[in-house]
């Protein structure tokens, strides 16, 4: 069986990829799903033998929801960022996957050093796991040991106080 891939993003944007798979190892992932969806059934429910394109298709749909649910809130954070910051310190505050992994490490440093002048060091540190990081709110408030709704509200605050600094920086 012939796998067709199309890369939507990157290097190999609209590049095309055919994988040539042997029956056999698609038995053995029917037969595999099968078992592990039999052994977490119910009892009485009926289990039955899936088809490659309907395990594809649940698995597209696992990766897309989980993708969704990451970058869902990023254009939002992206359009806010180029409202509120100028020149360096708001190229740092955009997408975290933009940044490539911190690619220019002294960059991201001089950033961080830059809110940390700013702000009281728990604004600091939660603009920079947040914004910088890209570090989901829900994770940060586990971490810090507070509730979303607080952490949202800190977050706006922090955001607030760097807008108040820039805007008199540009007057």
């Amino acid at each position: 069986m012939k796998i067709t891939m199309k890369y939507d993003q990157g290097v190999r944007k609209e590049e095309i990829v055919v994988l040539e798979i042997p029956k056999q190892e698609f038995d053995q992932m029917i037969e595999g799903d099968y078992q592990y969806r039999l052994k977490c059934a119910k009892e009485g429910e009926i289990v039955e033998r899936r088809t490659v394109e309907e395990i594809f298709e649940e698995l597209n749909k696992q990766e897309y929801n989980s993708w969704q649910t990451y970058s869902r809130h990023q254009d939002k954070f992206k359009q806010l960022n180029h409202e509120m910051f100028e020149g360096d310190l708001m190229t740092a505050l955009v997408d975290d996957a933009q940044m490539k992994a911190h690619e220019k490490q002294h960059h991201y440093e001089e950033r961080c050093q830059k809110i940390r002048e700013l702000l009281k060091p728990k604004q600091a540190d939660m603009i920079i796991a947040i914004c910088l990081d890209g570090m989901r709110i829900k994770d940060y408030a586990e971490n810090i040991g507070a509730t979303p709704k607080q952490v949202t509200d800190r977050l706006s605050y922090a955001k607030k106080i760097l807008r108040e600094i820039y805007s008199k920086i540009r007057d």
